[in-house]
């Protein structure tokens, strides 16, 4: 589905060590593409996922990096720049959740939220389209959240920031067409490590249509469809894989 050419496909994948981001690796591989993956945090995680996604021929590399910081981005471009030569596909997904009262909410608790869900995928973005636009094609994929339409309690400064994540893809899309589509995935509630302890009593989840909550591999398969060239008129669009939760259109 993905590969129309000789070339396999590059894509750089930001959290990719775990959770979402891990299994949107592991669909990439399958496809064929080779990965650039991105991980701040664990190497061993961030190397079993590698090892996982070489399993099926496909070539990878792990770089750590903290993606709310615009000169750890241009570092991790430049390696990327000398490792692979190319970057057909962006998947903007590192991003962290914390609950939290308003009125108990500090200036740094806001300050990380917006840097690290929103800042870095401006950050992550804009390199890849100079070198997207230079080359007149490419792709990139923002992992955004139900929550950006629907809001959530002590969650403000989560929805803040998808909410930021949303407007910014439909409005790079404009701007970076024809040549770079850019669109997004908007998960619902998702089995990752952080909700793993939740599991048993999250099964039956009455908040969302289908009565349970998504597994990692339904949204990566998501976001391999939005790589993948059978997707080639869709740009500013934000693919709602959420259970019901949120009905676009």
């Amino acid at each position: 589905m993905i590969q129309n050419n000789s070339q396999p496909k590059v894509a750089l994948i930001t959290g990719a060590s775990r959770g979402i981001g891990k299994a949107i690796a592991l669909e990439f591989a399958k496809a064929g593409m080779h990965l650039f993956i991105n991980y701040f945090g664990d190497e061993k995680e961030a190397a079993e996922v590698r090892r996982q996604a070489e399993s099926f021929g496909i070539r990878a590399e792990i770089y750590n990096a903290d993606v709310s910081d615009p000169a750890q981005v241009r570092e991790m471009f430049a390696v990327l720049d000398r490792e692979f030569g190319k970057l057909d596909i962006l998947v903007n997904n590192a991003g962290i959740a914390q609950a939290v009262k308003l009125t108990e909410m500090t200036d740094e608790q806001w300050d990380r939220m917006i840097k690290i869900d929103l800042y870095s995928v401006f950050y992550t973005s804009r390199e890849a389209a100079r070198r997207m636009l230079e080359r007149k094609s490419g792709k990139i994929i923002n992992v955004t959240s139900d929550l950006a339409s629907q809001g959530a309690a002590e969650l403000s400064h989560y929805a803040a920031a998808k909410g930021g994540v949303t407007a910014f893809t439909k409005s790079l899309a404009r701007e970076l067409a024809p040549h770079v589509l850019v669109n997004a995935v908007a998960p619902g509630g998702t089995f990752t490590d952080v909700r793993s302890s939740l599991e048993e009593s999250h099964k039956n989840d009455t908040r969302y249509l289908l009565g349970r909550l998504a597994f990692p591999q339904e949204i990566a398969k998501s976001v391999l469809f939005l790589a993948s060239d059978d997707a080639n008129i869709y740009t500013g669009q934000v693919l709602g894989a959420n259970g019901g939760s949120v009905m676009n259109g």
